[in-house]
C-alpha cells in the first residue's frame, strides 16, 4: 500500500509499534466474541461466569487502549511524514529551474502542491480503523476454523474469489480517476484564465461566454468520469454486502445439515458470521478510499520526480556567497526557447556592464528584453557563450553565488508578505525608504513586514523596490518600474531616486520606455529581434 511506503520513506519515527498496536487491538476485539460464545455455552451448562467476565473486561480495556494509541500514533506518523515531504518539496521548488515553472504553470503547480494534503490527513483514522478490522477479520477466521473447518474453507474460498473480482474492478476505477484528473487539470487552467484575465473577460462578453462554455465542457467530462468511478465503487460496496448476507444462510442453514454439526457449533458459527459482517463491510468500503489515497500519493511522487528532473545537479555545489566584481561581461551569449520550428532566440550577445553605472535597456515589446534580463541574472543559462565576472567565466557550480549579486523587480513582480532575510533591516532604515517612496502615510513597517499591501499596482511596486534595495546587493535590475507610476513620481524616480541609488555604489540595469529620462542613464542599449544593437544610443 502506498501509504505505508510513504510513511516508511518520510517519517523519522519508528512505526513498528503502530503495527503491533493495530494487531493487538484487532485480536482483543476478536477475543470479545470468543469469550461471549464460550460464556454462553458455560451459562447453558450452569457454570460460573466470573472468569469469563474478567477475561472480557481485560480484553475490552486492552482493545480501547490499543485502539486509541493506534489512532493517535498514526496521525503523528502521517503528519510527520507530510511535514518532511512538504519541507523537501519546498526546498526543491527553490532548486528547480525557471523554465520548469514556466512550462508547468504557476496555478497548476500550486494546485498539485496543495489540494492533496488535507485528503491524506482526513483518511488516516479510517485507514487505521480498517487495519484493525482486518486484524479482527483474521482472528475471527482462525476462530471459525477452530469451531467449523468446513465453514472456514468455504468462506476463505469465497473471500479469495471476491478479492480477485475487487482487484479487477479497482484497475478500472484507477483508469477513470486518472482520466478525471486530466480533465480537472484543464479545468484549473481555465479557471486561472478567468481569474488572471478577469478584466478582459469582464469587457469582452463573447470571450467570457466561450470561456464559460469551455469550463462547462471540461467539468462535464470530469463529472462523467467521476460518476463512472463512483458507480463502480458503489457496486463494489454493494457486492461486498451481498457477498456476506448471501453467504450467511448457506453457512447457517445448508452446511450444518450436510456436515451434521452440533447445534452449539451452529450457534457459534452464526455468532461469528454476524460479528464479521461489520469488518467485511468496512473493508469493502475502504477499497474506494484506498484507491483514491494511492492515486493521491502517486501524484505527489510524480510531482517530486518532475522536480528532480528539473533540477540541474551541476548547479548545486556553490556556496551562495556574493562575489566582488568590477565588470560583468557577456561573451557571445545565445539562448533559444526549446521546441521545433522557428522559435524566438536571443543573441549572440557580447556586452559589458561596469560597476556603478546606470544602464537603460530599450526596445519594442517582444524584442527579447525580458529574456536578456533572465540570462543576465542567471535565471536562464546560455546555450552558447558565457558570462564573465571581470575575466573569470561563471561555471555551472558558481551560478548560486552569481545570482546572489542581484536584487530584482520584474514586471510580473511578487510582493512578499514579509521581508524574508537572515537579518532583518533596521526599522529606521525601512521608514526612511517608505518616506522616499512617498508611502509613509499609507504603510508602516512592523515585525518584519509591511502593515498594508492592499495598494495600487504602482504603490505595490514601490514596496517591492524597497524590499529589493534593503537586500543591499551590488546589482539592481528593474523592468518597466515606472510604467505604473504617476507622472510626478515617475519624474522623481528618474531624476532623484536613481542618482541616489547609484551614489550608494549600486549598478542599475533598467528596462524602460521613458525616452524623456534617457539623460539619466550612463549608457543605453537597444534590443531588436533578439539582438543587442552594436551602437548604443
Amino acid at each position: 500500500m502506498q501509504l505505508l511506503k510513504f510513511i516508511k520513506r518520510e517519517s523519522g519515527e519508528p512505526y513498528l509499534q503502530l503495527g503491533v498496536m493495530v494487531i493487538i487491538s484487532g485480536v482483543a476485539n476478536g477475543l470479545l466474541i470468543a469469550v461471549v460464545n464460550h460464556a454462553v455455552r458455560s451459562l447453558v451448562a450452569g457454570e460460573d461466569l466470573t472468569s469469563y467476565f474478567l477475561i472480557y473486561m481485560v480484553a475490552f480495556i486492552l482493545f480501547l487502549y490499543t485502539q486509541w494509541y493506534a489512532f493517535d500514533y498514526s496521525i503523528i506518523l502521517v503528519e510527520e511524514s507530510l511535514h518532511n515531504f512538504r519541507k523537501r518539496l519546498s526546498q526543491k521548488i527553490k532548486l528547480v529551474e525557471l523554465e520548469y515553472i514556466e512550462k508547468v504553470g504557476i496555478d497548476n503547480l500550486y494546485a498539485r502542491l496543495t489540494q492533496n494534503d488535507t485528503f491524506i490527513t482526513q483518511m488516516v483514522p479510517q485507514i487505521t480503523a480498517a487495519a484493525q478490522m482486518f486484524t479482527l477479520l483474521i482472528f475471527s477466521l482462525l476462530y471459525l476454523a477452530y469451531i467449523s473447518p468446513l465453514t472456514f474453507v468455504i468462506l476463505i474460498t469465497t473471500i479469495v474469489g471476491g478479492v480477485i473480482f475487487f482487484q479487477a474492478q479497482t484497475n478500472l476505477i484507477k483508469k477513470s480517476l486518472e482520466e478525471a484528473k486530466r480533465k480537472e487539470a484543464r479545468y484549473f487552467r481555465s479557471i486561472a484564465d478567468m481569474i488572471h484575465g478577469f478584466k478582459e473577460i469582464k469587457i469582452n462578453h463573447d470571450k467570457a461566454g466561450a470561456l464559460l462554455q469551455n469550463i462547462d465542457r471540461v467539468t462535464h467530462h470530469a463529472k462523467t468520469m467521476k460518476i463512472e468511478a463512483g458507480r463502480k465503487e458503489a457496486r463494489m460496496a454493494g457486492f461486498g454486502r451481498l457477498f456476506v448476507y448471501g453467504l450467511l444462510p448457506l453457512l447457517v442453514f445448508v452446511i450444518p445439515s450436510l456436515s451434521n454439526e452440533r447445534a452449539a457449533d451452529v450457534f457459534r458459527v452464526t455468532a461469528v458470521m454476524l460479528f464479521i459482517i461489520g469488518p467485511i463491510t468496512i473493508l469493502v468500503n475502504m477499497i474506494a478510499i484506498v484507491n483514491r489515497l494511492n492515486f493521491v500519493l502517486k501524484e505527489l511522487d510524480n510531482l517530486e520526480a518532475e522536480m528532480d528532473q528539473a533540477i540541474r545537479q551541476d548547479m548545486l555545489s556553490g556556496d551562495g556567497e556574493e562575489e566582488y566584481f568590477q565588470e560583468l561581461i557577456m561573451k557571445n551569449v545565445k539562448f533559444q526557447y526549446p521546441g521545433a520550428g522557428n522559435e524566438f532566440a536571443v543573441g549572440p550577445i557580447s556586452e559589458s556592464i561596469r560597476r556603478g553605472e546606470v544602464l537603460f535597456i530599450i526596445g519594442s515589446n517582444g524584442s527579447g528584453k525580458s529574456t536578456l534580463l533572465k540570462l543576465l541574472t542567471g535565471l536562464y543559462y546560455p546555450q552558447e557563450g558565457a558570462i564573465y565576472l571581470d575575466n573569470h567565466p561563471i561555471s555551472a557550480n558558481e551560478y548560486l553565488s552569481y545570482r546572489n549579486l542581484f536584487s530584482v523587480v520584474f514586471t510580473d513582480f511578487h510582493l512578499f508578505e514579509k521581508l524574508y532575510a537572515s537579518k532583518l533591516p533596521e526599522t529606521e532604515m525601512v521608514r526612511q525608504w517608505l518616506k522616499k517612496m512617498q508611502l509613509q502615510h499609507k504603510v508602516s513597517y512592523q515585525d518584519g513586514a509591511f502593515t498594508d499591501t492592499d495598494l495600487s499596482t504602482g504603490q505595490r511596486k514601490r514596496l517591492a523596490l524597497i524590499a529589493a534595495l534593503l537586500e543591499d546587493k551590488p546589482l539592481l535590475v528593474i523592468d518597466e518600474f515606472a510604467a505604473d507610476q504617476d507622472p510626478q513620481f515617475r519624474r522623481y524616480f528618474y531624476e532623484t531616486l536613481l542618482p541616489e541609488i547609484k551614489a550608494s555604489g549600486k549598478t542599475i540595469i533598467a528596462v524602460t520606455h521613458d525616452d524623456h529620462y534617457f539623460h539619466v542613464a550612463d549608457r543605453i542599449l537597444k534590443m531588436e529581434d533578439g539582438k543587442l544593437l552594436p551602437n548604443s544610443i
